[in-house]
């Protein structure tokens, strides 16, 4: 077979030198056909010894050099050799594809690899084997994943019988939380059948919902707490801190009169304290009130939109779609600046 292997070669090589140097499908240069010629020589020797694994990798590099009928068949019959039946009958396929020339006769030898590579092609066709895919409890709403020997399919795709090499396969089916696998190994002309069942692949559950109406209304609480407390807060603390600090200031006038600059008779001690203690109650009032009113601020700040869109809505609930389309919209901007005194506090702004 060997010697065979290489009279065709050698008598593929010289015709195509002779009579094909100037056609397209030929147009090697001689460095070309030289390399292939020892690329081929070697991978012959190579399969003598029963070294396919070698001989696959010259005849492949010949064949990328010759595109010819001799090397293709060389390269489908390695792989033939080694199990990769599926590989060897695309070469062929590829080999038949090959033009013939558009004037003359073919060379005799690729005429001849091209019968070869027709009769082991067909017998290749009947020696792949294939493994048919069944699945049970399959959950129509959501296609499984099905893997075969780590290639993805499609579900429709695995239903048929699939052409695999001789050897062993791996398959792999998942459908939401379930896995089901499988090991097979299928033999030349083999024709198995896998049956998987995904009983118990219930459909995930979907992820949750942010409920944006709680969220909205749980935000419109806290503003509101906010807004009316801080704001609450604001005012007992001006009325408290503004009575006591006229008291405070009054009795304080009073003793100024009474005393000698800083010094008190004992008779007045009790004044005098009661006159610091409302000084105290007076500016603690004044600080309270202060974060009232900043409470306030922010509740004012943080009210969601929806509540302020609500609002101008309500101002006018018949405006026609024309006046939405027509009228530009004016964006208010709330501007809240606090005054504080030491006898009084407010709020100056534009809403």
């Amino acid at each position: 077979m060997a010697f065979e292997r290489r009279r065709v070669l050698a008598a593929t090589l010289l015709v195509g030198c002779v009579s094909f140097l100037s056609t397209k499908a030929f147009a090697q240069s001689a460095s070309d056909r030289e390399t292939a010629r020892s690329l081929m020589e070697d991978g012959d020797a190579k399969a003598d010894r029963g070294d396919w694994k070698a001989a696959l990798k010259a005849y492949e590099q010949a064949d990328q050099i010759m595109h010819v009928p001799s090397t293709g068949y060389e390269l489908a019959y390695a792989q033939a050799n080694l199990g990769l039946l599926i590989e060897a009958r695309d070469t062929l396929a590829r080999v038949a594809r090959i033009p013939l020339p558009a004037k003359g006769s073919e060379p005799a030898p690729f005429t001849a690899a091209r019968r070869k590579a027709e009769t082991l092609s067909n017998d290749l066709a009947k020696r792949i084997p294939s493994i048919t895919l069944q699945l049970q409890n399959v959950d129509a709403s959501q296609p499984p994943q099905i893997l075969v020997d780590g290639e993805s399919l499609s579900y429709a795709a695995a239903q048929v019988p699939r052409k695999v090499n001789p050897g062993p396969h791996r398959i792999v089916v998942r459908q939401a939380s379930v896995e089901r696998s499988a090991n097979v190994v299928v033999a030349e002309h083999d024709s198995r059948t896998v049956t998987l069942d995904l009983a118990g692949a219930t459909t995930m559950p979907p992820p949750p919902v942010e409920d944006t109406k709680s969220s909205s209304s749980s935000s419109s609480s806290t503003s509101r707490i906010l807004v009316y407390g801080g704001f609450g807060l604001a005012i007992v603390g001006a009325g408290v801190g503004g009575v006591t600090g006229v008291m405070s200031f009054l009795k304080t006038k009073d003793l100024k009169d009474q005393c000698d600059g800083n010094q008190c008779p004992p008779s007045k001690q009790n004044e005098l304290d009661s006159t610091k203690t409302l000084g105290n109650i007076s500016t603690v009032a004044f600080i309270a009130g202060g974060v009232g009113l900043a409470a306030g601020i922010i509740g004012l700040v943080i009210a969601p939109n929806k509540e302020k869109s609500e609002a101008s809505t309500t101002t006018k609930p018949h405006a026609s779609r024309s006046d939405s389309v027509d009228k530009p919209r004016v964006t208010r901007i709330t501007r809240i600046t606090p005054l504080v005194s030491p006898t009084w506090m407010g709020l100056s702004g534009t809403f």
